[in-house]
Formats: C-alpha cells, sequence, structure tokens
C-alpha cells in the first residue's frame, strides 16, 4: 500500500523529556514511531497506529548519552498482512549532547547571622526518568561533574555584575553589610559545544537585609493579618452579644395601694 510518508520530522527535547513532531495528519491510515539506540539491538515501537502527528519517546531513550535513530512508519492495523509499509527517517538525537536545559528556579536565599554571605539554593530540574528506587532523577544526577550552576550577581543600588559558580544547587557569595543585593542564576553543561548553558533564572532581590524578599510572601503575610484582625473583632462581637442575652431587664414593682 502507498501511504503517504511523514515530513519535517523534528525533535525537542527539554530536561530530557524528548518529543518528536511530524506532518501531515494522516486520513486513511496511521503512523507508528520506531526509535533505536547504540544499545538497542531492535526497533522500539511507542505511539502505535496513532492519528496524531506528535509522539513522547522520553522513556526509550533513557539512556542519555546514546545517539538514537528515529523513523515513522505510515501504515493501518491490519495483523494478517506481511506487507512493508513505508517510513520516513528522521534525525538521529543525542539526549546528552541535545536535550535543552530548562530554566532553574532559584528556591530559596537568606543571608547568615552577620551579613556576610548569601546563600542561594536552586532547585534540581526533574527528569521523566526514575532511577532503582523510584525515586526522580534530576537533571543534575545525569550530567554529575559535567553541570553547573552560575549566580550573577550586583548590589542593588549597582550595575555593576560579578558571577560565582558551584557544581552543587547551593551558591554562596559574599556580600557587604547593609546592602541588599539583585541576581539571577543559570546552568551550564560545560563540556557541550552548543546549547551549553540554560536560560536565565528569575532575577531576585533581598529587600533591608531580611531573608528572601518575595511579593508572594508579602501577600501571604498581609492575608494572614488580615484574619487575625477580622477573627479578634468577631470574638468580641460575638461576646458583647452573649453578655446582652444574659441580662435581663429589672421588673417594675407596683406600689401597694395607700
Amino acid at each position: 500500500m502507498n501511504f503517504p510518508t511523514a515530513t519535517d520530522i523534528k525533535v525537542s527535547s527539554i530536561n530530557f523529556k524528548t518529543i518528536v513532531d511530524w506532518s501531515p495528519k494522516p486520513t486513511n491510515f496511521t503512523y507508528t514511531v520506531q526509535i533505536r539506540g547504540s544499545t538497542l539491538r531492535d526497533w522500539k515501537k511507542k505511539c502505535i497506529y496513532t492519528t496524531d502527528t506528535t509522539c513522547d519517546v522520553s522513556d526509550i531513550m533513557q539512556d542519555a548519552r546514546s545517539p538514537y535513530e528515529i523513523r515513522i512508519i505510515s501504515e493501518v492495523k491490519s495483523p494478517e498482512t506481511d506487507e512493508e509499509f513505508p517510513h520516513a527517517d528522521g534525525p538521529t538525537f543525542n539526549p546528552y549532547e541535545e536535550t535543552l536545559i530548562g530554566k532553574p528556579v532559584i528556591q530559596e536565599f537568606k543571608f547568615n547571622k552577620d551579613h556576610s554571605n548569601l546563600t542561594i539554593v536552586v532547585k534540581d530540574a526533574l527528569t521523566p526518568y526514575r532511577n532503582a528506587y523510584n525515586t526522580p532523577v534530576t537533571v543534575r544526577d545525569i550530567f554529575q561533574s559535567d553541570f553547573r550552576y552560575t549566580v550573577f550577581y550586583r548590589k542593588a543600588s549597582s550595575t555593576g555584575k560579578k558571577e560565582q559558580s558551584s557544581a552543587s544547587n547551593k551558591i554562596v557569595i559574599k556580600t557587604e553589610k547593609g546592602e541588599d543585593y539583585c541576581f539571577f542564576v543559570q546552568a551550564t553543561v560545560p563540556s557541550r559545544k552548543e546549547n551549553r548553558a540554560s536560560q536565565n533564572s528569575d532575577e531576585k532581590c533581598t529587600s533591608s537585609g531580611n531573608a528572601d524578599y518575595d511579593i508572594t510572601i508579602l501577600v501571604a503575610v498581609g492575608t494572614a493579618a488580615g484574619l487575625i484582625v477580622l477573627i479578634i473583632v468577631l470574638s468580641v462581637v460575638l461576646c458583647k452579644c452573649r453578655n446582652g442575652k444574659k441580662e435581663k431587664p429589672k421588673e417594675k414593682v407596683p406600689l401597694n395601694d395607700v
């Protein structure tokens, strides 16, 4: 049978979540995606007999350092036929070299007691994988020593920027007492020639020498304070109402006839 083959086959991958996209939309047939890596002897099927033009192949590409071949079969669901259906070859993809590193998220930051150091903790991004103990695998788990976080920071009152890197997700920078700082984080894979760096994280700033400043924290504190005031007011009102009900009006005693 002569079915149209897939065209415009593209692979997109962020933090090892890997998606294959192609066209056109099928009419009287379906697609099946096949993947083969250097550690896989046979083609592995994914999204079998699908009428979609997108397929998540992350679970087949768990050997991150292996290059994978991709092809898409145009076929019909007919177990009785031995006919070989046409296919289209997609690009070879190596997750370790090509997956994009997602935008880092700053988990927390705080000064030490004498305000001489600021500790910044970055949340390690998760991948679609789990280890033998069923624990989620992070991007840093896969790259290990070939992975770094770099914080770019400046005094809030200055435009001069400094940077400091770390192989862990905790970065400590030296600070001056009384100064506030603004900073953002970038993740890098030093061994790469392309796509070495992630996007920059959102910028965070300290405030008045206190721990991490975030508008969401202020909103939460304000809301909590408002609730406490409301509870106190309601308690006073209810208390007055109850006391009012307990007090009975004094009855007037009629004078005896003279």
